[in-house]
């Protein structure tokens, strides 16, 4: 069983605000005080400062201290590092949270945005399926451009051309018969795509 370091004059000269009191108390606890911190923390620095803070709470509060005084310091360095450890712990969890989001950041990132080897790719297929559709005839391509990259209707196809809505539609499939057709090596990224 630990004995007390001090005796109880230092505590009672404590009490009353000695300076000197309270640097033996201090000199004769601080080593073992650090040994208890650093067994359960096995961090050297953050041991040192779990007990300087004892030792500041101990001179805030040296009218309350009672003799004997061993097992009240080493209570209060274990309170420490608990304090420390959950400290630590919520600290970890806010940061867990983050990089959680971080990573959900990341995943979104991912998926949303193409590579650039995929971006070449796709400008590639886009540049063969160009091809294909000027290729096609006058009429046909004009009604295909019209319908899939200016957005009209048939309707509106039909209306502005002077055609009917039945010869604009016969129109478009037969253009998608002679992409598919010509693109058929490609059919499941035009689908994709």
């Amino acid at each position: 069983m630990q004995r007390d370091l001090v005796d109880k004059a230092i505590v009672q000269q404590v009490n009353k605000g000695s300076e000197q009191a309270f640097a033996e108390l201090y000199k004769a606890y601080y080593a073992y005080l650090n040994a208890v911190a650093i067994y359960y923390l096995q961090d050297k620095e953050v041991a040192q400062e779990v007990v300087d803070d004892v030792f500041l709470n101990v001179w805030e509060k040296r009218e309350n201290l009672v003799f004997p005084i061993h097992y009240y310091l080493v209570r209060s360095v274990q309170n420490g590092c608990l304090n420390y450890i959950r400290s630590q712990r919520a600290l970890q969890t806010a940061l867990d949270g983050h990089r959680d989001e971080v990573l959900f950041f990341l995943e979104e990132h991912i998926l949303s945005t193409s590579t650039p080897l995929e971006d070449v790719e796709l400008k590639e297929t886009e540049a063969e399926i160009r091809r294909v559709v000027d290729n096609l005839p006058v009429k046909m391509r004009a009604v295909f451009e019209a319908y899939f990259y200016d957005g009209k209707s048939a309707e509106e196809i039909a209306e502005e051309m002077n055609l009917s809505v039945n010869t604009i539609r016969v129109q478009i499939k037969n253009a998608l018969d002679k992409l598919k057709q010509s693109l058929k090596h490609l059919l499941f990224i035009i689908f994709f795509i």
